[in-house]
């Protein structure tokens, strides 16, 4: 075979989690580095699968997998990062947005795409180097030109820009409008609080490629060894480089990502499988578990970190912890502890109630793109959780469980897997699985699983409904606030539109326009459409343009004023 490559009662959190990574300023905190007399050793030299040497790159994986190689070069994984191309752009060129008094747009010029941000006197270009998903939403990577200059080598060092490209809400817009951290969109005196126009600071190399790109193991290692500096909580929080090189001493220190290393632009075989080396050279099962002589198992670590046979493919907890490197992203959470925003999914599969028996690959093929979100019902899924819950296979036993006769493509997920999770342009399921009668999920200010279907009924009916059908003990849900108990006959799909959590008010405008689509659930929608954080404007929109489709008449990116004569115009559009 040949070798080629180089290569987070109230939602208490919601309102606060800095994140590390991709995702924030404030670091996760630091897996302590032990002191070298070490553990078990993981692994002979022959099995190393975490060095640079020990990568071969998918071509290589290719020449016995065709299958798995064409279907990954079609899907999501491999355009996680791409060099910018006018084929991997999905930003038009010559067609430039206002946004604050500037603008924003992509030219071509000679050989390169630039990114070009004008307002008054302010004129930066960004000469574009890459790109940052594909599917959804798309940031970009540039170096910048000094003023005047048009030669690329002059450009500075690569940054993550400040506008991205949106297809949903409309094309380019700044960060503050697809990342939820960000508050308020105008401070006090009603400037912005956050400037796009202004040099941006974020050194790519720094976050970003860390989960986008595939690169040898031993770099992550580095990293996570470093104070501060956890990227995901795969099995690098497990392990000890007990000899790390020059290379990985380097990453250890500053933190970046050395991308002249990596093995490919973007997540290929080996982010999952690690170095296949071993595999392509000897046939045997490739190691999803990290192996080599100079690697021990961190003290304190209970991972199972020992040769199984089949390179832990076999293992629930060593698959979630493969998903885990990446997918687990620092989250607000709701009270059962639920990720509420995306790319948090393996960490809450690894706290629902299920995860010693079921892993990510359980539901998701990694070598293939999965469907468009928000995901319509699959009957595999059910056909997934019946491999445990067997008496549920029988169609009787599952029906009497669902106690939702004549009501169509109700299943295990609706009510164990909510939509109550932020995505990129869609809100998705939940990841953590859990039952409907948990109290911390049972009030009105976190979206249960009930009443995201039965938004037009009460919190008393929803305890009562689940002590009668299914014998919960919903006790400790019963409000004792004076406030919450006056409360209790309110429809509770009503309530959360009026949460003082932007979280929960998105995702019962979803709710809302999935059960009750028409212009009268846009016209409900519209009293939480203005919102002063601009994140949650769009997602509101995003909620009334499902609840009428091609909903037109309001720009959540225009000025204040603008905005609310668009919004007056509306109102009397859809007045009853």
């Amino acid at each position: 075979m040949r070798a080629t490559g180089q290569r987070r009662p109230a939602l208490v959190v919601l309102i606060g989690l800095a994140l590390a990574a991709c995702r924030g300023d404030e670091p996760a905190p630091a897996v302590a580095t032990p002191a070298p007399d070490l553990g078990t050793r993981l692994g002979v030299a022959a099995e190393s699968n975490v060095r640079a040497a020990d990568y071969v790159g998918p071509a290589a994986c290719g020449e016995c997998h065709p299958d798995k190689l064409a279907s990954w070069r079609r899907g999501s994984h491999a355009a996680m990062n791409q060099l910018a191309s006018p084929t991997s752009v999905l930003a038009p060129i010559g067609q430039a947005r206002a946004y604050a008094g500037g603008e924003v747009g992509l030219e071509r010029v000679g050989d390169h795409l630039v990114v070009r941000l004008r307002r008054g006197a302010v004129d930066r270009r960004f000469v574009l180097t890459r790109t940052i998903g594909w599917r959804y939403l798309q940031e970009y990577v540039g170096r910048e030109l000094p003023a005047g200059a048009t030669d690329p080598a002059r450009a500075g060092d690569e940054v993550r820009l400040p506008f991205g490209y949106w297809p949903r809400a409309g094309g380019w817009l700044p960060q503050p409008y697809f990342d939820s951290w960000f508050g308020r969109e105008f401070d006090e005196r009603g400037q912005l609080a956050f400037d796009p126009y202004q040099a941006p600071t974020s050194p790519w190399a720094a976050r970003c490629p860390w989960c986008h790109n595939t690169y040898p193991f031993e770099l992550r290692l580095a990293r996570t060894s470093a104070a501060g500096a956890i990227i995901g909580r795969g099995p690098e929080v497990d392990v000890v480089d007990l000899a790390p090189t020059t290379l990985t001493q380097t990453t250890q220190g500053d933190h970046v990502l050395p991308t002249e290393r990596l093995v490919t632009v973007g997540i290929s075989c080996e982010s999952c499988h690690l170095g296949g080396r071993h595999h392509a050279e000897t046939e045997q099962p490739p190691s999803f578990v990290p192996r080599g002589p100079a690697l021990a198992q961190r003290p304190g670590s209970s991972a199972d970190l020992q040769p199984d046979g089949h390179g832990g493919r076999t293992r629930p907890g060593v698959l979630m912890a493969t998903c885990a490197g990446c997918h687990s992203t620092p989250s607000p959470t709701y009270p059962d502890g639920a990720a509420a925003r995306n790319s948090s999914e393996a960490l809450a599969m690894q706290a629902g109630a299920c995860a010693s028996a079921i892993s990510c690959t359980t539901c998701h093929d990694p070598h293939q793109r999965g469907p468009d979100a928000p995901a319509p019902p699959d009957p595999r899924h059910d056909a997934a959780c019946v491999r445990c819950h067997a008496t549920l296979a029988d169609p009787a036993t599952a029906a009497a469980h669902r106690r939702h006769d004549g009501v169509d493509g109700v299943g295990c997920l609706d009510c164990h897997l909510p939509r109550i999770v932020q995505g990129v342009s869609a809100v998705v399921r939940s990841h953590r699985i859990s039952s409907p009668a948990d109290p911390r999920m049972l009030g009105g200010d976190v979206p249960g699983a009930c009443n995201l279907c039965h938004l037009d009924r009460s919190l008393r009916w929803t305890l009562e409904e689940l002590r009668a059908g299914w014998d919960a003990d919903v006790a400790a849900a019963w409000p004792t606030d004076p406030i919450e108990r006056a409360a209790l006959d309110e429809p509770v799909g009503e309530r959360w539109l009026r949460s003082r959590h932007a979280m929960t008010r998105l995702v019962a405008a979803a709710a809302w326009a999935r059960q009750h689509p028409g212009p009268a659930t846009a016209r409900r929608l519209l009293d939480v459409l203005d919102d002063p954080v601009a994140n949650t404007r769009v997602w509101i929109w995003f909620a009334i343009g499902d609840a009428v489709p091609g909903a037109t008449g309001y720009q959540p990116a225009a000025a204040p004023a603008e905005r609310a004569a668009q919004l007056a115009a509306l109102r009397r559009k859809w007045a009853p």
